[in-house]
């Protein structure tokens, strides 16, 4: 696990999984927070050296990752439980599950020092998720309105 991701990535669950209803039941949509990030609202909970705009960023690194590794970092860090539950809802053994972990981290490091668009994996991830919306499948809408409004 490299721990400046781990800990960007904890950061980023922390903003996916908040909801700003103000008790009112409205959840507040990614794309509301976009007009957030440009208007120059912060999340109070954010340290001072993190932009919302790297949290978009990271949502869409993370929403390309590869199906075993997109798994892997939503069980780290948007459900709760231990290691071995984590594996076990991704259909694999601990070790492969921090194996998917790991590979899940280096790729985030990778495109957030290049860019999304020139991470090879990131690509594909991209064009399968646009080429499942396209045909119809509706797992993947279901995950991309996930991701939309989180």
């Amino acid at each position: 696990m490299i721990d400046f991701i781990d800990g960007r990535l904890k950061l980023w669950a922390e903003w996916a999984s908040r909801r700003d209803d103000c008790g009112l039941g409205y959840v507040q949509s990614q794309l509301a927070r976009l007009g957030e990030a440009a208007g120059g609202g912060k999340f109070a909970g954010l340290p001072h050296d993190v932009c919302v705009d790297d949290l978009h960023e990271l949502q869409k690194i993370v929403a390309y990752l590869p199906f075993e590794l997109h798994q892997a970092v939503w069980q780290c860090y948007m459900t709760h439980g231990t290691a071995m539950q984590h594996a076990e809802a991704c259909g694999c053994g601990k070790t492969a599950y921090f194996n998917r972990l790991h590979r899940a981290h280096l790729l985030v490091m990778e495109a957030l020092q290049v860019g999304v668009d020139e991470v090879p994996l990131l690509v594909i991830g991209r064009a399968a998720l646009t080429a499942s919306l396209l045909a119809g499948n509706a797992v993947a809408r279901a995950n991309l309105k996930k991701v939309l409004t989180i």
